[in-house]
C-alpha cells in the first residue's frame, strides 16, 4: 500500500472546482461566441455573396484578358514577321531586279501546266538544290492574266521565291503557312503540309476574292496592312484568317507579304482553352465572324467569308448587335441576361480591333458565387468550435507557465543568444510532450541559425570576391569586338576621351584604315568569307608592337600608336598596308586582285575635341581611298 500515496482531499476539491470553473467559463464563451458568429456570418454571407459574384466575373475577365494578351502578342509577332518579309523582299528587289540571272532562272524553273497557267516545278516542293541554295516546301501558281509575263515580273517572282525560301521556315510554328501574292494573279506559298500552287484550280483568279482584292490600290488606297475576316480556302481545304502587308515601290504594287492562321489553331488557343461550360467566339468590326466552336457547314465553306447577316444561327447576329450597342467607347463590357440565362462578357483584343465574347450560364455563376460564402461561413463556425476546444485543452493542461518559458526562449532567439537557447535547461519535464517537441525545435533552430550565421558570413565574403572577379571579366568583355577579338568602338571612344582629358601626355598618332572594295568582296565571296577576312586582317594588325588596334565599325580599323612624328607614323601605316597586302587574300573584283587596306594618318591634338581628331583623320582616309586604295595619306 505504500506504493500508492494518498491524495490530498483539498487538492481534489481544487481540481473539481477548477474543472467546474473551466467548464462553466467555456460554456458561456461558447454560447455567446456562437451567437455572435451566427449574426456576423449571416450579414457577411449576404455581403460576400454579392462580392463573390462580382469577383468571379472579374476573375473571368482577368483570366481571359491574360490569355488574350498572349494571343495579341502572337498576332503582333505575325505582323512583325510580315514587316520583316516585306522589307527583305523590297531590299532584294531593288538590288537584283535588273539582274538577268533571275529572269533566266524563271524560264528554267517554271512550266506552263495549262494554257495561260504557269507553276513552279514540283521538285521545289519535294526538295531540290539550285546552285548554293536548297529549296523545299515552296509552290508557285501564276494563273490566267490579261498580259504576258514580263521580264520584270519574272525577276520579281524569282526574287520573291528566294526571300520566301530564306525566311519562311523560321515561322512554321507560328502560322499555318507563309505566302507572297502579287496583283498579277500570282501566289507563292511556303507550306510543309499543302502544295497549294500545284493543286490550285487552273481558272483561279485570286484578285477576284476579297482576301487579295483588299490589298489592291483601288480597294486599299491608304495601303494599310491588316487581318481579313474568317474565310474558307477551297484550295487548301481549311478555314483561315490572313494577315496581308502590301508592298509598293515607285507607285507600283509589287506584292503582299501574307500569313495564314488556321481557324483550328485559333479555336485551340482562344475559343476552347478553358472549360466546356462556356462558349467563346471572335468577331471583327466589319460584321464578320472570326472564330466559333460551332462546326461550320459546307454551304458556309463555299461562301468563303462569314458575314453575320448570312449565318443561320440568329445568336451571332444578336451578340454582334450587343457589341455595337455597348462596345463603342470601352474595351470590355458585362451583360447579365441580355441573352436569356446567359452572362455575356465582351472584351476587345488589343491591336486587332476584334471582339472576344464569352457566354457563361448565369445560374452557374450564381452557384459558384454561393459556394464561396457558404464554405467561409461553415469554416468560420468550425474554426470557432476548434478554437474553443484548443482553449479548453490549454486551460485544462495549465500551459501558461510553459508558454512563458517558451516566450523566454523565443526572446533569446530574437536577441540572437543562440548559445543560451542551445544550453537552456528549461521545460525538461515536458520532454515527451508537444511542448518538448517545440523546445527541441527551438534548440534545433537556434543551432541552425548559429551555423547559418557563420556560413552566411563566409558566403558573403566568397560572393563578394566572385562578384569582383565577374565585374572585372564583364568590363573586359564590354570592350572587345565579338568577331575580330580587337578592342571595340566603346574602347576606342574611352581611350580617345582619356587622351583629351590629359593634354600633356606623350604624343599619340591616330590611324584610321578601311578595307578597299570590301562590299564587292562580301557580295561575291559571301559574308562568311568577309568575316574570315576581317579576322585575318585584325590578327595581322594586332601583331604590331606599341599600338592599340580597334574595330571602328564594319570594315574600318582604328589604330592608336605611341608615335610622335608624321614620318614614323607614315612608316607604321605603310608597314600595316604591306602586311595586309602580304596576307594575299584573293579579291578579283578590285585592281590589286587581292584584299588591301588604306590608311589616313593624323597626329592626335590632345587639346582638340575627339570629333575634331576623328574628322581630321577621316579626311586623310578619304584622300587615300580617292587615290586608289592600298596607300597612306
Amino acid at each position: 500500500m505504500g506504493r500508492f500515496p494518498m491524495r490530498n482531499p483539498l487538492h481534489n476539491r481544487r481540481v473539481r472546482f477548477s474543472r467546474r470553473l473551466t467548464t462553466h467559463l467555456l460554456v458561456r464563451i461558447s454560447f455567446w461566441s456562437l451567437l455572435a458568429v451566427l449574426i456576423i456570418t449571416t450579414i457577411g454571407f449576404v455581403i460576400s455573396y454579392k462580392h463573390a459574384k462580382e469577383a468571379l466575373i472579374t476573375a473571368l475577365i482577368e483570366d481571359t484578358n491574360q490569355h488574350l494578351a498572349r494571343e495579341s502578342e502572337h498576332f503582333r509577332t505575325v505582323e512583325q514577321s510580315a514587316t520583316v518579309l516585306a522589307e527583305r523582299f523590297l531590299t532584294r528587289y531593288q538590288e537584283f531586279i535588273n539582274d538577268d540571272r533571275f529572269q533566266e532562272r524563271f524560264d528554267r524553273w517554271y512550266t506552263e501546266t495549262e494554257p495561260g497557267v504557269v507553276r513552279l516545278q514540283p521538285e521545289f516542293y519535294d526538295g531540290i538544290r539550285q546552285g548554293e541554295t536548297w529549296f523545299e516546301n515552296i509552290t508557285v501558281f501564276a494563273g490566267p492574266r490579261t498580259n504576258a509575263i514580263s521580264d520584270e515580273l519574272k525577276a520579281r517572282v524569282t526574287i520573291a521565291q528566294y526571300v520566301l525560301n530564306e525566311l519562311a521556315p523560321a515561322w512554321l510554328q507560328k502560322v499555318k503557312n507563309t505566302h507572297i501574292s502579287m496583283p498579277e494573279n500570282i501566289m507563292l506559298v511556303y507550306s510543309e503540309t499543302q502544295p497549294w500552287g500545284l493543286v490550285a484550280a487552273a481558272d483561279l483568279v485570286i484578285t477576284d476574292y476579297s482576301v487579295v482584292q483588299s490589298t489592291l490600290m483601288e480597294y486599299n488606297p491608304e495601303r494599310k496592312p491588316g487581318w481579313t475576316g474568317l474565310y474558307y480556302d477551297l484550295s487548301a481545304d481549311f478555314w483561315t484568317i490572313t494577315y496581308q502587308h502590301p508592298v509598293d515601290y515607285q507607285g507600283q504594287h509589287l506584292m503582299n507579304a501574307s500569313y495564314d492562321i488556321a481557324l483550328s489553331d485559333i479555336i485551340d488557343r482562344v475559343i476552347q482553352y478553358q472549360s466546356d461550360s462556356d462558349k467563346r467566339m471572335l468577331f471583327n468590326t466589319k460584321g464578320q465572324l472570326i472564330a466559333s466552336p460551332e462546326t461550320l457547314s459546307e454551304s458556309y465553306q463555299q461562301r468563303g467569308v462569314l458575314d453575320i447577316d448570312k449565318l443561320s444561327n440568329p445568336e451571332y447576329k444578336a451578340i454582334y448587335q450587343l457589341i455595337e450597342a455597348h462596345g463603342a467607347d470601352t474595351d470590355h463590357f458585362v451583360l447579365r441576361n441580355a441573352l436569356p440565362g446567359e452572362l455575356l462578357i465582351g472584351q476587345k483584343i488589343s491591336g486587332l480591333n476584334w471582339w472576344h465574347v464569352t457566354l457563361y450560364p448565369y445560374s452557374q455563376v450564381q452557384l459558384q458565387a454561393l459556394q464561396g460564402p457558404l464554405r467561409i461561413s461553415l469554416a468560420t463556425i468550425g474554426l470557432l468550435i476548434f478554437i474553443l476546444l484548443i482553449v479548453y485543452w490549454l486551460v485544462s493542461r495549465h500551459v501558461s507557465r510553459p508558454l512563458r518559458q517558451l516566450a523566454n526562449m523565443a526572446m533569446m532567439i530574437g536577441e540572437k543568444n543562440y548559445a543560451d537557447v542551445i544550453s537552456s535547461k528549461h521545460l525538461q519535464e515536458h520532454v515527451r510532450s508537444e511542448v518538448g517537441l517545440l523546445v527541441r525545435s527551438f534548440r534545433t533552430m537556434a543551432s541552425r541559425l548559429l551555423a547559418h550565421q557563420q556560413n552566411l558570413e563566409k558566403l558573403v565574403a566568397d560572393r563578394t570576391a566572385q562578384l569582383a572577379a565577374a565585374n572585372e571579366a564583364l568590363e573586359q568583355m564590354a570592350h572587345l569586338d565579338g568577331l575580330t577579338g580587337l578592342r571595340n568602338r566603346r574602347a576606342f571612344d574611352k581611350d580617345m576621351a582619356r587622351l583629351s582629358a590629359h593634354p600633356h601626355d606623350t604624343n599619340t598618332t591616330l590611324l584610321l584604315g578601311d578595307l578597299d572594295k570590301f562590299k564587292p568582296f562580301n557580295d561575291n565571296y559571301g559574308h562568311q568569307a568577309g568575316d574570315e577576312a576581317l579576322k585575318n586582317v585584325a590578327k595581322c594588325l594586332a601583331n604590331f608592337e606599341q599600338v592599340r588596334v580597334y574595330r571602328y565599325g564594319g570594315e574600318e580599323i582604328a589604330v592608336l600608336a605611341d608615335v610622335a612624328d608624321y614620318t614614323a607614323a607614315k612608316q607604321l601605316a605603310e608597314a600595316m598596308c604591306k602586311a595586309v597586302f602580304d596576307l594575299n587574300i584573293a579579291h578579283k573584283h578590285c585592281e590589286h586582285k587581292r584584299l588591301t587596306i588604306s590608311f589616313g594618318v593624323h597626329l592626335v591634338v590632345n587639346d582638340s575635341s575627339i570629333e575634331a581628331n576623328i574628322q581630321a583623320v577621316d579626311k586623310q582616309l578619304y584622300e587615300a581611298k580617292k587615290a586608289g586604295g592600298n596607300c597612306v595619306r
